[in-house]
């Protein structure tokens, strides 16, 4: 269970105290937690603090990581940001990372507050001419990802990263189903054999820096429409083409069926050439999806790294769920009785 605000003030001031000693009249102001997703319990909050005779506030973001291997995620998602905020590349600057729980129970991260709105919620309330041209900048800012060089990422994100992507992608596979048996989780052995089939002929690109959950609400606007990318929990290296089979996913089954080719043709167009055999990692982010709420409702959400509650919000979207694994039965043509019954 999360903590109560009063005692995650009460957490914080307690750090920041201990952090920057020689910070006068510290004091924690607006709290309010303003996540409502799967993953991580983040709140904003503001500071006012002395240093001298000169009186300071900052607008953070607290970012608290649940799970089992909470502090690998918080250490993996900070020294990523980090990197990416000195390169230049869009995202909030991560300030402080805590790694001792005796403070809020669990790991966290404090960075910037982006004083802006969702993406996706501009684009539900735009008329047709600006989705477009929030659509190209969605586009764009993951086209730009792709295309960065990962090997300054690869100390924190692998250690087995190497320029051979076919032994890369082939071994991460490998693991993924080594993952699957040791939840017990049998039922998607057809998928991994229909993917092994596949994999001496998906023809396996360079290796990218990938977010692994790119979607309109995890963009940032400001005012003077500068556009932040956030929540870079799950980022790693792999192919490219993981990252947008998974986005393409969200958006066939979040209530935009139509954008799945709208979004991927546009990523070919600024990309500047088309993506082959994107069924393949379809088919890969229906089972991650998936396998995910399977673990969750078996196991606890949080031996997936995820908040606790989070079965109850998986629940609130059985819809979506349906719509990912009549994807899966699209794609390969198996269908799997215990999802079904799970469904």
């Amino acid at each position: 269970m999360s903590l109560p605000e009063n005692e995650i003030k009460n957490g914080l001031l307690n750090f920041y105290e201990k952090k920057f000693p020689n910070n006068e009249n510290i004091n924690i102001l607006s709290l309010d937690r303003i996540s409502d997703g799967w993953e991580n319990d983040v709140y904003s909050f503001t500071m006012e603090y002395k240093v001298g005779s000169v009186q300071k506030r900052e607008e953070l973001i607290l970012r608290v990581y649940p799970g089992d291997d909470a502090v690998q995620k918080s250490t993996k998602e900070y020294n990523t940001m980090k990197r990416l905020h000195k390169i230049g590349f869009p995202v909030p600057e991560v300030l402080l990372l805590e790694s001792d729980s005796s403070f809020l129970e669990k790991p966290f991260v404090v960075m910037e507050k982006i004083n802006g709105r969702s993406m996706g919620d501009f684009i539900d309330e735009s008329p047709q001419k600006k989705q477009q041209e929030l659509l190209t900048l969605f586009c764009k800012m993951f086209v730009d990802l792709h295309k960065l060089d990962w090997k300054p990422f690869a100390p924190d994100l692998s250690m087995q990263v190497t320029e051979n992507s076919d032994l890369f992608v082939n071994n991460r596979l490998s693991q993924a189903h080594e993952l699957f048996h040791s939840f017990q989780q049998y039922e998607f052995d057809p998928i991994f054999d229909w993917l092994k089939v596949r994999i001496p002929n998906i023809g396996w690109d360079r290796l990218s820096l990938i977010h692994w959950d790119y979607h309109p609400w995890n963009i940032l606007i400001k005012d003077n429409g500068k556009a932040f990318i956030i929540d870079w929990t799950c980022v790693e290296i792999s192919d490219f083409r993981f990252d947008l089979g998974w986005t393409l996913l969200l958006a066939s089954t979040h209530g935009y069926p139509e954008m799945r080719n709208i979004i991927l043709n546009e990523y070919e167009r600024i990309a500047g050439f088309s993506i082959k055999h994107i069924n393949f990692f379809e088919v890969v982010a229906c089972i991650r999806r998936l396998f995910s709420v399977l673990v969750s409702f078996s196991h606890g959400a949080e031996k997936m790294g995820m908040r606790p509650g989070a079965e109850t919000m998986m629940r609130q979207h059985s819809r979506a769920l349906k719509g990912v694994y009549a994807i899966l039965v699209d794609r390969t043509g198996i269908t799997i009785p215990e999802v079904e019954k799970l469904l």
